[in-house]
């Protein structure tokens, strides 16, 4: 279903940019602070997330740099301002959305 799969990429576009805001992340850094945040309620598979990165770096939304942690190269993600500017606009339209559905909800379960 289309509907769904927009549904599934805005959130997980919304998720990947609410944590950056709090400071720049490597890949499974960003998995881990999103199933810690949501108590285990909110999976994000790393394969999930390497598109997003793209399309996010493509459009000037975050850029990214390399820093060696223990013998290990890691690639940060870092979220710029034209990405803090899409984050508030997906952040506000994600609300709107959701109080929409919860007032729907709310009526359909007042007439029942």
């Amino acid at each position: 279903m289309p509907n769904t799969d927009n549904f599934k990429r805005g959130t997980v576009e919304l998720v990947v940019l609410s944590v950056l805001t709090k400071k720049d992340m490597y890949g499974y850094e960003i998995v881990k602070a999103v199933e810690d945040m949501s108590g285990g309620r909110f999976s994000l598979p790393l394969g999930t997330l390497y598109p997003v990165f793209y399309r996010f770096s493509e459009n000037g939304y975050i850029s990214d740099y390399d820093e060696v942690v223990n013998k290990r190269l890691r690639k940060y993600y870092h979220l710029e301002e034209k990405g803090r500017v899409y984050y508030e606009e997906l952040l506000t339209e994600y609300l709107k959305i959701s109080e929409g559905i919860a007032l729907i909800l709310r009526a359909v379960n007042e007439n029942e």
